[in-house]
């Protein structure tokens, strides 16, 4: 979709042919056959523009609440920020009153902003993106918090921002990067448009190495939604108040740390098993979660602990373990129809058994359900099979 094409689909007929196009309820698959009922009504160019614009919405439920109401592009979807994350984020910022968030994309971080009761410039080089931008805050009734800016994140004057917030891009022709240095605009660029001390925070991507972390001095915040990890925040200058922070969301939880500590010693599987929210690993903090917990590792190189007794904490799934042995694939069979299980959970650390092929060789009846732990403890694919100890954190 171009500009033009967009400004189309804001007008009134434009309008008629989304609408239209939301009671199709299109999928990827479908797309083609819901294009031809709507070209029947619609101009071409407008019925596969609101197809699109249909397609998107419906992709974008799982992260915003008023998906319905939005516009958006493939690619500023996939990396725009949730309600969840973005509204986390924006409590940070509520001092500041006056904020930027450069490479908007399609307004995630500025509508979460301006719920906040902020002022926001929002500022991109894609007119299309920013053109969302400014249709989603109308949406959404926050246009007069929202100021719109077509130009380079680098260089346009901002002289009334009191903070700021970057989510550079970190795709090029289809390519993903995970190194900050390689995204439109580097993260060493971001950084020299400001003074050392001023508090900007840059969203990077969560898989980066963290070699490219070392030296940022700067506190590194890992992000997890529903226990799947989503986001890496640097917060810069005033911002910065720990080193490394695991958040996890929507319970607001939080643990940090300015240094890691020393991991506990390995111990052998014990009556439970746990496994650490993903934030907590890739912010380096297992270690800490160990020592608060009273949780031993099974392995120095898989984020598995173990323990005598449950321990209840939303930074890990607790399960007692029922048997725990050197993975083999018959003897796993022969427990679980010894044990009446017809559906099983597998998650796999660390372990490179091909778990949906073993799910499906096992062949499987009856009404209980088990977990089944595959992983690599000590050099020797695992297998733990046990229940969770909790369903409500």
């Amino acid at each position: 979709m171009d500009l033009a094409t967009f400004q189309a689909l804001l007008a009134v007929s434009g309008q008629q042919a989304l609408a239209d196009a939301m009671a199709l309820e299109p999928t990827e698959a479908g797309f083609l056959a819901c294009f031809e009922k709507l070209r029947k009504r619609h101009p071409a160019p407008l019925a596969k523009a609101a197809i699109e614009a249909a397609l998107l919405r419906i992709k974008a439920r799982a992260k915003f609440e008023f998906a319905a109401e939005m516009y958006f592009t493939r690619e500023a979807l996939e990396q725009a920020s949730g309600d969840h994350a973005a509204a986390h984020r924006a409590k940070r910022f509520v001092p500041f009153g006056v904020v930027a968030d450069l490479c908007c994309g399609i307004g995630g971080d500025s509508l979460a902003f301006a719920r906040a009761g902020l002022t926001v410039h929002a500022v991109d080089l894609d007119s299309l993106r920013l053109a969302m931008t400014g249709a989603n805050a109308a949406a959404l009734g926050l246009k007069e918090r929202i100021h719109l800016h077509e130009g380079d994140a680098l260089k346009i004057p901002l002289p009334d921002v009191l903070a700021a917030f970057a989510d550079p891009s970190r795709r090029t022709n289809g390519r993903r990067y995970l190194d900050p240095e390689d995204y439109t605009p580097p993260l060493s660029a971001l950084r020299d448009r400001f003074p050392a001390d001023f508090p900007l925070a840059v969203k990077i991507a969560p898989g980066v190495a963290s070699s490219n972390l070392t030296e940022l001095r700067a506190e590194v915040e890992f992000v997890s939604v529903d226990g799947e990890l989503k986001e890496c925040v640097v917060w810069f200058g005033s911002f910065r108040t720990t080193g490394r922070r695991a958040t996890l969301l929507p319970a607001g939880v939080a643990l940090f740390a300015d240094n890691p500590i020393p991991m506990p010693p390995v111990e052998p599987a014990w009556e439970y098993v746990f496994d650490p929210d993903p934030a907590i690993v890739r912010a380096g903090l297992t270690s800490q979660l160990a020592a608060d917990l009273g949780v031993f590792p099974l392995d120095h190189t898989v984020a598995l602990f173990t323990g005598h007794e449950a321990r209840r904490s939303p930074f890990l799934t607790t399960f007692r373990i029922e048997r725990a042995t050197r993975f083999h694939p018959r003897r796993l069979r022969d427990h679980l129809r010894a044990q009446h299980v017809g559906r099983v959970t597998a998650i796999k650390r660390g372990s490179t058994i091909d778990s949906e092929k073993l799910m499906k060789s096992l062949k499987l009846e009856g009404e209980e359900h088990r977990v089944i732990i595959l992983a690599r403890i000590r050099g020797e694919e695992t297998m733990f099979i046990g229940e969770r100890a909790y369903t409500d954190c």
